[in-house]
């Protein structure tokens, strides 16, 4: 008879085996002893261009490398959880705390973004808060929880009230630079201590491009996750939309855009992001050939000699009306687009303070806008759209 049992030896060799097993066994890491871990929960541009994200184990690497038209400057970002002894750090790199939670945004661009990453509520201050159109953070704003950081002049020059700004003690302003000592905040920002970083989404050429700088936002509060939702649902639909008009045999219409303004017309580079989403749009931009990212300055002439026969013109400045755009310019009744009323305007969602939301949600939402557009020009792939940012002139 054979006998079956295991030698007592053997069995403490089974027991060890099975204990240093179980000790090999991946258990999982807590989220609070890293600031990154899941690779969903990272993000890495597509179509942006002009920044770059870097992750490590307790900290994050941020890069702007085109902060304005023109420059070789980069501005690199180290972030880190509060008591984190932050990494050695390179030459102009900076060190900001996150996730942040007293944010005051300079621009009204990134303030779409916000509701969309549930971060809303860490917003302190704004410039321009009359012509702010996010219907959350105007709510802020007019309860007071949301104040004006705004100095003199208007516009570009509006200038900062660093006194006001001191007083609110954020931990991360936001802002853009043209590379104009009169025009850009940060420097005098960076002197009085201010933590402030860069944002260059308006230097992209295309749509979804700009766009995708909601990831960008998004690592300052870890809201990568959200970020990446969000950019995946309306990247497919932009690309639905697109494949749709580009799918059918139809004529693309001819079209230009902007006005004469003190005697320039500063027409949309053949590059721009304009010019790509007409071109997504399913249209014949007359100024596509053009090699140019930002605007070309022209003379009323040229404009004319080009455009006279353009099926549509759009984006003509402010006007409401086509008695308006006619009362600026009496020539401008000489186009073909004018005589058969073919003008569209992006000033379809204008408030009290002047805000187009065009140049704000509109940043967060070029698939709208290439819906509108498809409405413009195919208006039969699109029937049951009803224009957002663009409003006939009649």
């Amino acid at each position: 008879m054979v006998n079956h049992t295991v030698p007592l030896h053997t069995s403490h060799i089974i027991l060890v085996f099975f204990l240093i097993s179980g000790f090999l066994i991946p258990l999982p890491v807590f989220a609070d002893n890293k600031i990154q871990n899941v690779e969903q929960d990272q993000v890495y541009p597509e179509y942006a261009t002009g920044f770059s994200v870097e992750y490590h184990e307790d900290y994050k690497v941020v890069t702007v490398t085109k902060p304005w038209r023109g420059s070789d400057e980069s501005y690199t970002y180290v972030l880190v959880k509060p008591g984190v002894n932050p990494p050695h750090l390179g030459k102009g790199e900076e060190i900001i705390t996150i996730p942040s939670e007293r944010f005051v945004s300079l621009s009204s661009t990134y303030l779409p973004y916000l509701p969309i990453l549930g971060i809303t509520s860490s917003l302190k201050g704004v410039t321009n808060p009359n012509t702010v159109y996010t219907p959350e953070v105007r709510n802020l704003i007019q309860e007071g929880k949301v104040l004006d950081v705004s100095g003199g002049g208007s516009g570009m020059a509006t200038g900062i009230n660093l006194e006001t700004l001191i007083d609110l003690n954020p931990d991360l302003v936001m802002t853009y630079a043209t590379g104009q000592p009169e025009y850009d905040a940060h420097p005098k920002l960076q002197e009085a201590g201010i933590p402030v970083v860069l944002n260059a989404e308006y230097m992209e050429e295309d749509p979804l491009g700009r766009a995708e700088w909601i990831k960008f936002i998004s690592v300052f509060f870890n809201r990568e996750k959200e970020a990446n939702a969000y950019f995946e649902e309306i990247k497919k639909e932009y690309q639905s939309l697109e494949k749709s008009v580009h799918s059918r045999n139809d004529t693309y219409p001819t079209v230009f855009v902007n006005n004469n303004w003190h005697g320039t017309w500063n027409m949309a580079g053949g590059r721009s992001f304009v010019a790509e989403l007409l071109r997504d749009a399913g249209a014949d931009y007359l100024w596509s050939d053009d090699t140019t990212t930002g605007s070309i300055p022209l003379d009323f002439e040229i404009v004319y000699d080009r455009a006279q026969k353009a099926d549509y013109w759009l984006n003509p400045g402010t006007a409401m009306t086509l008695q308006e755009l006619l009362g600026e310019d009496a020539r401008y009744s000489e186009f073909a687009a004018v005589k058969s009323k073919k003008i569209y305007n992006n000033n379809a969602r204008v408030n009290a303070g002047g805000g187009n939301d065009y140049w704000e949600s509109g940043v967060a939402h070029p698939e709208v806008i290439l819906k509108d557009l498809i409405k413009i020009f195919h208006p039969e792939v699109v029937s049951d759209h009803n224009l957002v940012y663009y409003r006939h002139l009649d």
